[in-house]
């Protein structure tokens, strides 16, 4: 048994020593955020809910790349830390380390393999909003719009490719446990404390997705389109559980004036002991930013969904921005104003959001 680890010592200790033979540099750079938010609500029972404050999202990034020692191959990895809040007193959300781009990745010409979370090209993105936050960041407490689009598995680990062509990057990603991986603290992405019973927080499935970011060789077009999906599980709550997701946009820039327009589906299938429950949020956005002068852009959106299953009818939310954005060179001001009406489908649940932050990287 001595021997054995003995071995296993001086192999780790081989492998540690090879790596830090490899040309490498280390960087480390990071964003800081401050921001005002004000919630008006029109109803005289709601009133009681606007709501004022400032906070703050500060991250940090660690990145690491070089060469491998196999000819021709390169590397790169690295991890963030991200702090929100309030305040240092609010402990809840402070700081989030497990789905904050983590990633190695192994580089071969214009193909990309790579692990991680948080990292690869994915349905996280919009071509309709160009100043200010979009409709879900903005205010998604009080509304349905979508945060995230379908099985989301970039908040999960896994593993996928990149390939760069010409016409634009083309990716697929997998993951094996979808979601939330538990109370697992190695490296295997088990839950232990629920292995064996029949905790429901373990029941994700194995999810894919698939995407397109590029051009297609025109200049002033950006264009992207993603679907992934959630395989169906055996839950001891809600059985046979999948989600499936599509989002595809586009956006094309003309001089002074970018425009651009979103499609977003989410699906969601719950077979519970007594029912089938169906579920589909469809969201289309539209947006413009005009250039007034070089660092000076006024932006504008309108989005609007469609929410089904969640209720006997079929309800729509939607929202109206605009905002303007002053590029200070080391910092960068926006302002917005934002309006919401049949907020999770409540054709007098109608309220408005002024915000405002300034931010910088490092």
């Amino acid at each position: 048994m001595k021997k054995n680890i003995l071995v296993t010592s001086a192999l780790a200790g081989s492998l540690m020593f090879l790596g830090s033979n490899a040309i490498a540099q280390t960087k480390i750079d990071g964003t800081l955020a401050l921001g005002y938010k004000q919630t008006n609500f029109d109803l005289a029972s709601s009133k009681v809910n606007n709501e004022r404050g400032m906070g703050r999202e500060a991250q940090l990034n660690i990145s690491n790349s070089g060469n491998l020692n196999v000819g021709g191959l390169k590397y790169a990895a690295g991890f963030a830390l991200e702090f929100d809040g309030g305040s240092e007193k609010n402990t809840a959300g402070n700081i989030s380390i497990g789905n904050e781009n983590t990633y190695v990745d192994f580089i071969m010409g214009d193909t990309t393999i790579t692990f991680g979370v948080d990292h690869i090209q994915n349905s996280d993105r919009t071509s309709a909003n160009f100043v200010g936050l979009n409709v879900e960041d903005l205010d998604d407490a009080n509304t349905f719009f979508l945060s995230s689009v379908g099985a989301n598995p970039k908040e999960a680990i896994g593993g996928g490719v990149v390939q760069k062509t010409p016409f634009g990057s083309f990716s697929a990603l997998y993951v094996p446990s979808n979601g939330v991986n538990g109370l697992d603290d190695d490296l295997d992405g088990v839950d232990e404390n629920s292995q064996g019973t029949t905790d429901t927080n373990k029941d994700r499935a194995s999810a894919y997705e698939f995407g397109f970011v590029g051009d297609l060789g025109i200049k002033g077009l950006n264009l992207h389109a993603f679907k992934n999906k959630e395989k169906a599980n055996s839950g001891s709550v809600n059985k046979d559980k999948s989600l499936e997701g599509t989002n595809y946009g586009l956006s094309y820039n003309f001089g002074q004036i970018t425009a651009g327009i979103d499609k977003k589906k989410s699906k969601g299938k719950y077979t519970t002991t007594t029912a089938e429950i169906n579920t589909e949020t469809s969201q289309t956005s539209y947006g413009l930013a005009f250039a007034i002068t070089p660092t000076l852009t006024l932006g504008a959106n309108y989005t609007k969904a469609d929410t089904n299953g969640i209720s006997t009818s079929v309800m729509d939310e939607k929202f109206r921005s605009i905002a303007l954005g002053y590029n200070l060179g080391p910092v960068v001001a926006e302002a917005q104003y934002g309006q919401y009406q049949n907020a999770k489908g409540i054709d007098t649940a109608d309220f408005d959001v002024i915000f405002a932050r300034l931010t910088t990287k490092f």
